[in-house]
């Protein structure tokens, strides 16, 4: 069993766990990507250097397990990316809900809005927290979490930003990307290549 998301290629790239992906290094993925994205949203020639540079400190970013799968939402408002990272584990029964949705969270600076959504899996739950980060000076980081349980999947969507203005902009978005997962019973390898 595994996961399928049906995603706005245009928008959305799939982030490769391991190399060669699809016959590319590592940097030709880059190139790619931040080529097709520079001509899709009309990047000038120092948005595109910036975009290769934070997509391949993007490959650095280490996984803290392995079922996280990474993908890049392009076109946004500064010109980089905004990524998301979807966990699907085996349901956990010494987790509760309320940790899927990254709560309690005593740094908060606000009550978290946490809503019903509705999606391919069926009915899950989003979080939206305002924390205070020391490792930033305090700076408020806004945190998202889709969470859902279902035929024994516990599949968790999860964003943050520092960037408190454009998240208004991209949630609807991230809404849309994480209301399209879907759990499949299909060969984990075709769908990992598929994405």
């Amino acid at each position: 069993m595994t996961i399928r998301i049906d995603f706005d290629t245009d928008r959305w790239v799939y982030v490769p766990e391991r190399f060669p992906w699809n016959g590319q290094s590592s940097e030709e993925w880059v190139a790619t990507v931040a080529r097709l994205a520079s001509e899709a949203f009309e990047y000038t020639t120092v948005e595109h250097t910036n975009l290769v540079r934070v997509l391949g400190m993007l490959l650095q970013y280490p996984r803290m397990a392995e079922a996280v799968h990474r993908f890049a939402m392009l076109g946004t408002a500064d010109k980089t990316f905004a990524m998301v990272q979807v966990t699907d584990t085996p349901t956990d029964p010494e987790l509760d809900d309320e940790m899927l949705l990254g709560l309690p969270e005593p740094r908060a600076t606000r009550e978290p809005d946490v809503a019903d959504v509705d999606g391919a899996i069926g009915r899950g739950r989003r979080s939206i927290r305002y924390v205070a980060e020391p490792a930033l000076g305090g700076d408020i980081v806004v945190s998202v979490n889709w969470a859902w349980r279902a035929a024994g999947r516990d599949v968790v969507v999860t964003f943050g930003t520092t960037n408190l203005v454009e998240l208004d902009s991209l949630l609807p978005v991230l809404d849309e990307f994480a209301a399209s997962i879907s759990i499949s019973e299909s060969d984990p390898e075709l769908d990992a290549a598929s994405w």
